[in-house]
Formats: C-alpha cells, sequence, structure tokens
C-alpha cells in the first residue's frame, strides 16, 4: 500500500469522499467483518501481521470518518489538496481538533466534597440499567463537572458530553465506548463492569443492533 492510501480513510473503507454518515458505519462493519482473524480467507491473501495492520488502519479510518467533528477536520485537509501527509495522520487530526475544544486546564484545587443523599445512593446501589442520561445525573451529583471529568478520564469533553447523551455519531468506535465508559465509571466510584455492560447494552439498541 503506497504512503498516501495509508492515510487516505475512505480509501481504506471503500467509501466516496461524502457518502452520509450511515453509510461510513455499514462500511466500517463490512471492512472488520473482511479482514477479522475470523475470516480465515483473508490469510490466503495477507499474512497475520498485514491483517492486523489493516484492521488497526480500518479503526483509525472508523474514529475518524464515524465523527463528525474530526470528518470535518479530515475533510477540509484531504479535499484542498494542498495537506501533507502528516497532515492526515490520525495524531494530527486529534491535535487539532483540540484548537476546537481545547483540553481543560490543570485544576489545582480539590473537589468541594458534595452532600450525600442517602436517598439517591440507595438508588446507585440497586441501579441496573445504566444509560448517558442516569451516568449524567451521577456525575452532576457528585459536583464533576464536564470538563473536570475530562481531566480525570483524558477523555476529551465533547466524548463525555457524547456518551451522556449517547450520540453515537459523535463517538468512535463501539470498542473505544466502552473503554471510555469503564473509565467514567471508575472515576464515579462505580462498579464499573456492571455500569459498561448495561451502558453498552442501551447504547447498541440506539446504534439498532
Amino acid at each position: 500500500m503506497q504512503a498516501t492510501a495509508r492515510y487516505n480513510y475512505y480509501e481504506i473503507l471503500e467509501l466516496q469522499a461524502g457518502a452520509p454518515q450511515h453509510e461510513v458505519s455499514a462500511a466500517y462493519e463490512r471492512a472488520r467483518n473482511t479482514y477479522s482473524g475470523d475470516n480465515p480467507a483473508i490469510y490466503t491473501i495477507f499474512s497475520e501481521q498485514e491483517a492486523r495492520e489493516l484492521l488497526v488502519m480500518i479503526e483509525e479510518a472508523y474514529q475518524v470518518l464515524g465523527n463528525k467533528i474530526l470528518r470535518n477536520i479530515y475533510d477540509q485537509r484531504l479535499l484542498s489538496g494542498r495537506a501533507s501527509l502528516n497532515d492526515l495522520t490520525y495524531a494530527s487530526i486529534i491535535e487539532a481538533s483540540k484548537q476546537v475544544f481545547p483540553e481543560p486546564k490543570p485544576v489545582e484545587k480539590k473537589e468541594a466534597a458534595y452532600k450525600k443523599d442517602p436517598e439517591f445512593e440507595k438508588e446507585i446501589a440497586a441501579q441496573e440499567n445504566w444509560d448517558g442520561a442516569f451516568l449524567k445525573k451521577v456525575r452532576e451529583y457528585k459536583q464533576i463537572s464536564v470538563e473536570r471529568m475530562s481531566e480525570i478520564t483524558k477523555i476529551n469533553s465533547w466524548y463525555v458530553t457524547a456518551l451522556e447523551k449517547m450520540d453515537a455519531a459523535n463517538l468512535p468506535a463501539i470498542v473505544f465506548v466502552r473503554g471510555y465508559v469503564v473509565q467514567i465509571a471508575r472515576a464515579l466510584v462505580l462498579d464499573d463492569k456492571k455500569v459498561a455492560d448495561s451502558y453498552m447494552k442501551n447504547f447498541k439498541q440506539v446504534l439498532g443492533k
């Protein structure tokens, strides 16, 4: 594969540049299934290492094209015809996104201790159905701002908001979503496995899976 093709995410997912967002998700699923290790035919064409590298590229392509903000930055660079190869790398696109949504500045003071509500504490402990709205409710109850949550978890603040809204269009591949939910649950001192399992079940319903 040529170096320029390495960062042409549309070619990687076999899409036209103007493809609608739902086609991006469909193309990602097709590509992942095609190059998955579960497909034995793939090893008649590529070595195991090459297949792994292709999967990494597919995930990278989807993280960019599957997110409206990152895709907009990428499209501006790719379609301008003036971008260097370095301008099209995943790291460069992420760095550019931080100019749009700057990372929060370090907060030196400690967060004020929140006033515990015994009834809500019981509700949290008994909660079996975790979704974005309830995660937000717990975060606000514990007086942790979106910016502070971003600082604690190292998850960009717009992803924190998108997770709470269960806004699939502005979130990366599903495997990364689970990782983000686990980090947020831990920051909120919750049972991360229980929260992530329930959240992902609800999230897949949003995706129609």
